[in-house]
């Protein structure tokens, strides 16, 4: 069986030095045999001030056990100067994608 679920939010705060990660569950009420999450929508920004975008990065991965998939939402946002200097925040909503055994 064919099921779907919409996370919470991700929402990444005010960050510089590095690039965000966050997990979230999605939890189905059969065991789940296949996941795929897609992302939905996204918003990813400077606070400060205008910048030149060099890399915008945002992935997913999923981790299944049993009944309960796991999505880790990766969030990255940085400039020309090579770095992660500049504070950045955004969202990302998620939707997780299963193939259920209903047996």
């Amino acid at each position: 069986m064919l099921d779907f679920q919409r996370l919470p939010r991700f929402n990444f705060p005010v960050t510089t030095g590095r690039p965000q990660s966050m997990t979230q569950s999605a939890v189905f009420p059969t065991p789940v045999t296949r996941a795929e999450a897609t992302i939905n929508g996204f918003d990813i920004g400077f606070t400060q001030m205008d910048h030149h975008l060099l890399r915008e990065q945002m992935d997913l991965n999923t981790a299944i056990i049993g009944n309960t998939v796991n999505v880790t939402a990766n969030f990255a946002l940085r400039d020309s100067s090579g770095t992660y200097d500049d504070p950045y925040n955004g969202f990302v909503d998620v939707v997780v994608l299963v193939e259920r055994n209903d047996h």
